[in-house]
């Protein structure tokens, strides 16, 4: 539904800022609805009314800007209670983001736990350990291989790099949030230099950097996908706004 990350991308709409969008069987789950969401939902032609649940990784304003409506919007205005919200404790507490009198429109509000399993109708996902950000965020991990070794979709949410971030997203499929071209110590983002490692220790049969930043952006993220394929091996598309994947 988006693939722009941090905030001037947002704030000038270069790309598209409405997260992302999973279905299993009958199970449908928005994940962090950034700024415009409800209108990329609309342009996909995606019922907001028929979603199941809405997940935050965490409460940065490009990850749930449009987390308040797309809620009234799963409930119908709150006059038919439904779905769950998934969300870090402090999206609700201190400066929250998620309104209050909303609250109760969903028929589950879930705070998240680092390393915990969930289940949403046909969906289960698990956190990983709490992510090296500014605030309370949580990557994920969805469903399982035929194989039952390793899960399908590995999404790795805005975070530093540290040791060990690879193998707790380890999937079939990983989607890499790529905010900056290359690192910055100051800053608790991924680079590409970042991405290349994880790809390269984790093997995904396929991965897909997304939530680019300005300067990610500035050097074509396709261009960029081809030269982390050529040096990995492993397969990398950059994502699109729009681009659908079957897992």
């Amino acid at each position: 539904m988006g693939t722009a990350g941090a905030r001037f991308m947002v704030m000038k709409q270069v790309a598209a800022s409405g997260g992302l969008y999973l279905q299993e069987g009958e199970t449908r789950l928005a994940m962090d609805p950034g700024p415009g969401a409800v209108v990329q939902y609309a342009r996909q032609h995606v019922d907001l009314t028929r979603l199941d649940g809405i997940l935050l990784s965490h409460r940065h304003l490009d990850h749930c800007g449009d987390v308040n409506v797309m809620i009234e919007g799963m409930t119908e205005g709150g006059f038919r209670p439904r779905g769950t919200l998934f969300c870090p404790s402090d999206a609700l507490d201190d400066d929250p983001v998620v309104l209050r009198y909303l609250r109760h429109f969903p028929r589950c509000l879930i705070r998240l736990q680092p390393q915990t399993r969930y289940r949403l109708g046909d969906l289960c996902f698990t956190t990983t350990r709490r992510h090296v950000h500014g605030v309370e965020t949580y990557g994920f991990l969805f469903g399982t291989s035929g194989d039952g070794d390793r899960p399908v979709l590995g999404w790795v949410t805005d975070s530093k790099y540290y040791e060990g971030i690879a193998e707790d997203h380890r999937a079939e499929v990983m989607l890499i949030h790529t905010v900056l071209a290359r690192s910055r110590p100051e800053l608790p983002h991924l680079g590409l230099d970042d991405a290349e490692r994880i790809i390269a220790e984790a093997r995904p049969r396929l991965a897909v950097i997304t939530h680019f930043g300005t300067t990610v952006w500035r050097a074509h993220p396709q261009e960029v996908a081809d030269q982390l394929s050529q040096r990995t091996g492993v397969e990398v598309r950059a994502a699109r706004d729009g681009m659908s994947i079957e897992l």
